[in-house]
């Protein structure tokens, strides 16, 4: 009887086993990825809890209204871990914890929460938590720019849809823009923050719908063709703007009065106070609205903003905002739904007309009223008039009207004149910031 001969498995058959086994494992692998019951279980989770935080928030919030018959202003509400901050006033024997209950029960957000005016943002660093944010109806923090970059973290392809967060930045949810969605925010007023907490606001230059330049003529006998600007900043580039990264950033506030370590310097920050009195300028008029102050000052104050703060002076600088810039911001608002050259509907003036006649007529604090603003940028018409770096023989340029104006006549638009040293309570100026 002849023995059957053994045979083995090929070397063919064994290296074509491995291909279907392979591409087995990566069908089995692609499929648990596309539908993964553990992070679908995370993401039920984590919008389970988020849901659970804003509700625990929006009843203290009513609380609160109830408790202060109605007056309550939540937009002015903001905390963190380690404390809370409601107009201006800080308390650092209160948390986040303590306005929301069920998140100092647990361990797994710390820090990685905050209120800002008044709504929930997450800030946490998991990307996919990141990812879940839009979904949970909540604001989202970006990371602190560590270079200027893009929102999604490129130091190419600025735009003015796609624009820059400088060195030291972070981008700010509102509920005007998110910038989740910048296809469609970008033009609604996107807001930056620096770590002291001033906020300022991009212009889009796209060079077609809203061009770099002067054009205003409005004003008491000044115009474009009469007026000329002072200087600059080393550093200014209106490149940068037109062709760099096609927009700015301009204060988001009328310039507020910060006493630091024995020194002055200016804020882009909601004031909280006011007044029409003169004022000394030390450490107890710290947030007072920054009037009372002349051209050079305000020239000066404007540029050191950037080293009063600690910017990274590689990467960004601060000016007063000159013509072109003031120009440019108009233009930007005047596609919108607001007139720059009647702006009794949007600015306080003693002719203001609804919605924006709500305590109009008398000095505010800058962001006072949210029928003030334009594209997120508070008081830009009427409240005070704000210095420009423009000039005219030996006088210099105010933009914008004041309260105890008519908005019909002295538009955000209007550009009239002061003598260099003047120095009243209807005065301010505004910083912009120039990206280098």
């Amino acid at each position: 009887m002849n023995k059957k001969q053994k045979k083995g498995i090929s070397l063919i058959v064994l290296v074509i086993t491995i291909i279907v086994i392979i591409i087995l494992a990566g069908s089995v692998i692609l499929s648990l990825s596309n539908n993964n019951p553990i992070e679908n279980a995370s993401k039920a989770s984590y919008l389970s809890d988020v849901s659970n935080f804003k509700t625990e928030l929006d009843l203290y919030k009513s609380g609160q209204f109830l408790v202060n018959t109605g007056t309550y202003d939540t937009t002015s509400l903001q905390a963190n871990s380690a404390s809370i901050t409601y107009k201006g006033v800080l308390d650092i024997t209160k948390t986040i914890n303590d306005l929301i209950p069920t998140l100092g029960r647990t361990s797994k957000y710390n820090g990685q929460f905050e209120i800002q005016n008044g709504e929930l943002a997450f800030k946490g660093s998991d990307s996919k938590q990141r990812e879940w944010v839009p979904e949970s109806g909540i604001y989202l923090i970006n990371i602190v720019s560590t270079d200027n970059k893009t929102f999604s973290g490129a130091t190419t392809g600025f735009s003015y849809n796609n624009p820059v967060i400088p060195a030291g930045f972070v981008a700010v949810n509102t509920a005007d823009a998110n910038w989740s969605n910048l296809s469609t925010d970008y033009d609604n007023g996107l807001v930056i923050k620096d770590s002291s907490g001033n906020e300022f606001v991009w212009v889009p230059v796209d060079g077609t719908t809203v061009t770099y330049a002067k054009w205003c003529t409005t004003g008491i006998g000044y115009n474009d063709s009469n007026i000329s600007d002072d200087t600059t900043p080393t550093g200014f580039n209106a490149t940068n703007i037109t062709t760099t990264y096609k927009g700015f950033y301009i204060a988001r506030y009328e310039a507020m009065f910060d006493y630091n370590s024995g020194s002055i310097r200016a804020a882009s920050k909601k004031s909280l106070n006011a007044t029409t009195s003169s004022w000394i300028r030390d450490s107890s008029h710290t947030g007072y609205l920054f009037n009372f102050v002349n051209y050079a000052n305000s020239k000066t104050y404007a540029e050191n903003m950037a080293t009063s703060y600690g910017y990274d002076l590689t990467k960004v600088g601060t000016n007063l905002i000159t013509g072109a810039q003031w120009d440019t911001t108009m233009k930007w608002i005047q596609n919108s739904t607001k007139s720059v050259t009647d702006s009794r509907a949007w600015g306080n003036y003693n002719n203001s007309i609804s919605p924006a006649n709500v305590e109009n007529g008398i000095l505010q604090i800058s962001g006072y009223n949210d029928n003030w603003k334009a594209k997120n940028i508070y008081d830009l018409a009427g409240n005070t008039w704000e210095w420009t770096n423009e000039k005219y023989s030996t006088y210099f340029m105010g933009r914008g009207g004041n309260y105890n104006y008519v908005g019909s006549t002295y538009p955000a638009a209007f550009r009239t004149n002061y003598n260099a040293s003047c120095s009243f309570n209807l005065l301010t100026f505004r910083t912009t910031l120039y990206i280098l």
